[in-house]
């Protein structure tokens, strides 16, 4: 289906390169699942239970997510070429939700702390999209518009063709992923409160694929000039911001966690506005796509801030604020 995508023979097959790199991803994600888990005989026997059920689940998932909601699919949709994988077509946010079920599925079956064990998946799975992320290079997927600016087109970030330079979108979330799983680990031993690390990769996770999300012009489940998995990305960051705010109002403390409960709830509508009024401009408009993209990183740096100063102030890491 995709005749752009790099493949090779392998044992007599034609297989897709880009999907030794999910592999590749895969086994990543589990050494590091494990290492994190290995000191702990609750979260080990539930590391290996989620290393069986995740990549199971999020291949269900991320072919499922993408049959349903990918337009240009839904003429051949159908029980046949939804389970005919070679046809090719996954979602990553489809990978991720099913690899999130596979780790509650672990923790149920080893009654094992659910936090406790999604402490430690959630970098494994940011592992796995560094690598994911790197095998989209041997795809058609995961390039920007024509780069317009000149700024980056003879940089390693830029892909040349017989017309246009286009920006490597899928090299810049590899690197963001890289950097969230590293920084996820450095503060894992500093956490003080279960589930911190988690909500931590799923802020920023979310936050930084909602730029690059953007950034990405390649049709892949896109809507107009919106594509689903920006949205998802979006409620991602919005649902957290939300949990933390009311575990914020519902803890004693003093005035000021009261008021940062509140100043976050009340900035996510107008977060949300801006990023769409900035998207219909850089769609639409004739805006310089460099201070298009400058406010578009300055109004996702609000969430990203308050999300931090809640998880702060709910105990995450260090003592709790009273």
């Amino acid at each position: 289906m995709y005749d752009d995508a790099l493949t090779i023979n392998l044992f007599g097959q034609t297989v897709y390169v880009y999907g030794l790199y999910v592999a590749a991803g895969c086994l990543l994600a589990c050494m590091v699942l494990w290492l994190l888990s290995r000191r702990d005989a609750k979260l080990r026997d539930a590391a290996a239970v989620s290393s069986l059920f995740s990549p199971i689940l999020g291949l269900v998932f991320a072919r499922l997510l993408w049959a349903f909601t990918e337009v240009q699919f839904a003429p051949l949709l159908s029980t046949r070429h939804v389970l005919f994988l070679r046809l090719g077509g996954f979602s990553m946010f489809g990978a991720l939700a099913g690899a999130l079920v596979g780790g509650l599925v672990a923790a149920r079956i080893t009654r094992c702390s659910l936090p406790s064990l999604l402490d430690r998946l959630v970098p494994a799975l940011l592992a796995f999209v560094a690598i994911a992320r790197l095998g989209e290079g041997t795809t058609a997927l995961g390039i920007s518009r024509p780069l317009v600016t000149g700024l980056l087109d003879n940089t390693f970030l830029a892909l040349q063709d017989d017309y246009d330079a286009y920006l490597r979108t899928y090299l810049l979330e590899s690197m963001g992923a890289a950097v969230l799983c590293a920084v996820a680990l450095l503060r894992l031993p500093r956490t003080t409160r279960p589930g911190g690390i988690a909500l931590f990769g799923g802020l920023g996770f979310g936050i930084t694929q909602t730029l690059f999300e953007s950034l990405r012009y390649d049709g892949h489940l896109r809507f107009s000039f919106i594509g689903l998995q920006q949205v998802l990305a979006a409620l991602l960051f919005t649902v957290i911001i939300i949990v933390l705010a009311k575990q914020l109002l519902r803890s004693p403390g003093h005035q000021g966690n009261r008021l940062l409960a509140i100043v976050s709830l009340a900035a996510l509508p107008l977060c949300w506005a801006a990023v769409l009024g900035i998207e219909f401009m850089i769609d639409r408009s004739e805006m310089s796509k460099l201070i298009s993209y400058a406010l578009y990183i300055l109004v996702l740096c609000v969430p990203m801030v308050l999300g931090l100063q809640l998880l702060s102030r709910n105990g995450y890491y260090g003592k709790r604020d009273r």
